[in-house]
């Protein structure tokens, strides 16, 4: 694992920042625009991290580190 750096630390903040301006935008346009409840947000988010998260566990699998020491 990379060490964390001033740098890495600041991309991390800036990356989740980002990512809860995005949630919050595509919550307020389902909701507002398309008329979803709450829930039907939730339960749709919790599916698409939940693929997200699988299929980066999946192309992770057999990978060989080539920095290996």
């Amino acid at each position: 694992m990379p060490k964390l750096t001033p740098k890495t630390v600041g991309l991390f903040a800036a990356a989740g920042l980002a990512a809860i301006i995005v949630a919050g935008v595509v919550n307020a346009i389902m909701h507002k625009m398309f008329g979803f409840s709450p829930n039907a947000v939730r339960e749709a988010a919790l599916n698409v991290a939940s693929l997200v998260v699988a299929f980066l566990l999946v192309a992770g699998i057999g990978r060989r580190q080539k920095d290996e020491r």
